[in-house]
């Protein structure tokens, strides 16, 4: 790293650069959430800094939500996903290619608050984005991660997500408050949804029986 700094004219133009590689325990996205944070808690923070990610992980998207910064940007590369049938075996092939993706997530913002903003008027709370988008990265866990399976009933790439969306939607006029409070879950909160949950689970395994049959 020093040679590369004593070396490369965009690395001179840095004013600090961190190397955490294997031999620091953790998870790399983890390890960049936790800098943020702790550059956040200094006392001459600017609420203006732009940060930028570069990763393919879809975690990183919910990573950085999640801190709640307004200038939040990710660089990935594109991944092509086609469903293949092989043998009567369905497979999903992911294919990567040499074109980049960018990622605002401050526009994403934008797209929350456009969406659930009609609601404000029907709801029991007060309307809070920020609080909405903790919530909506809660109930995306139970598509799955790196660390937990999804239900059998959703499927990222078959729109489960917008099924989430839908069910939050529903849900959250009837809501006294939030599911989620910084990082804590109330889950008596979470029973209207997770039965609604429930329902599509029990409607597709039932559509399944049916297609068998």
């Amino acid at each position: 790293m020093k040679y590369k700094i004593s070396t490369d004219p965009i690395y001179q133009t840095c004013e600090n650069v961190i190397l955490s590689d294997s031999s620091v325990p953790g998870e790399g996205e983890h390890k960049m959430m936790d800098m943020v944070r702790n550059v956040r808690m200094q006392a001459d923070y600017d609420p203006n800094t732009r940060h930028c990610f570069y990763g393919s992980d879809a975690d990183l998207i919910m990573l950085s939500l999640l801190t709640h910064e307004p200038h939040f940007m990710i660089i990935r590369e594109e991944h092509v996903v086609r469903k293949v049938k092989q043998g009567g075996i369905q497979r999903i092939d992911i294919s990567r290619t040499n074109n980049l993706q960018l990622i605002h997530i401050s526009m994403l913002r934008e797209y929350f608050l456009l969406e659930y903003r009609e609601l404000a008027g029907k709801m029991r709370m007060r309307f809070d984005l920020e609080r909405i988008i903790d919530d909506f990265v809660f109930f995306c866990f139970f598509i799955g991660n790196d660390f937990l399976p999804s239900l059998s009933a959703l499927d990222i790439s078959e729109g489960s997500l917008d099924h989430l969306i839908n069910f939050y939607k529903v849900c959250l006029p009837t809501m006294t408050d939030y599911i989620t409070d910084s990082g804590t879950i109330h889950w008596d909160r979470a029973e209207p949804f997770i039965a609604l949950l429930g329902r599509h689970e029990h409607q597709v395994f039932c559509n399944r029986v049916n297609t068998l049959e």
